[in-house]
C-alpha cells in the first residue's frame, strides 16, 4: 500500500511538472518576431512609434503625405491650404514642401529636416521669383502621426506676415 501511495504521488508530481512546462512554453511572446524602427517599442504584438515617425514598424517619417491645414496671419487673414512633404531624391535631410503658405502647387520649398524627425525649418526660400521675390522663413513642427504646425514668416510684395498653422493628414 506503501508502494502505491508513493507511486501515485510520484505520478501526480510528474503530471503536474510536465503541465507546467506546456502550458508556460504555450505562452506566446507577440513581439518576438516584431522589430520596431526609429525607438518604437513594441507592446501586445504592435509597435508604438516616436513622434516623428508612422507605420507598423516606425519605418516611415510622419513628416511625409497629404495635409489639409489652417493658417492664421496677421495683419492679413486666415487662409485654407494644402501641403504635399516629400522627401528629396538627392538628400535625405530635406523636405521638399509643395504650395507652401498656399502661393500656389507651382511653388516647393526645400526644409531641413531634424535627426529626429519632428521639425523642419527653412529659411528664405522663394515662392514667387519675380523682381522682388516673396520668401518664406519657418518651422514645422510634428505633433504627432497625423499633425503639424508650421510657424513661418512671410515676406511677399515688401510686406511681411507671421504666420501659424496647424495641419492634419489627408
Amino acid at each position: 500500500m506503501k508502494s502505491f501511495r508513493l507511486f501515485a504521488l510520484s505520478a501526480l508530481i510528474t503530471v503536474g511538472s510536465v503541465g507546467t512546462v506546456v502550458y508556460t512554453s504555450c505562452t506566446k511572446d507577440e513581439c518576438k518576431n516584431v522589430t520596431c524602427l526609429n525607438g518604437g517599442t513594441c507592446s501586445g504584438g504592435t509597435c508604438t512609434c516616436p513622434t516623428g515617425y508612422t507605420g507598423a514598424s516606425c519605418q516611415t517619417k510622419a513628416i511625409y503625405g497629404n495635409w489639409t491645414g489652417t493658417d492664421v496671419c496677421s495683419p492679413s487673414g486666415t487662409y485654407n491650404v494644402n501641403i504635399i512633404a516629400s522627401a528629396s531624391s538627392s538628400d535625405t535631410t530635406k523636405v521638399l514642401i509643395n504650395n507652401p503658405g498656399g502661393f500656389g502647387t507651382n511653388n516647393t520649398i526645400t526644409g531641413t529636416l531634424s535627426t529626429d524627425a519632428r521639425t523642419v525649418t527653412y529659411t528664405n526660400q522663394i515662392v514667387n521669383a519675380s523682381t522682388t521675390p516673396d520668401t518664406l522663413t519657418g518651422t514645422i513642427t510634428v505633433t504627432g502621426p497625423n499633425g503639424f504646425t508650421n510657424s513661418y514668416t512671410a515676406r511677399e510684395l515688401g510686406a511681411t506676415y507671421s504666420c501659424n498653422g496647424t495641419y492634419t493628414r489627408q
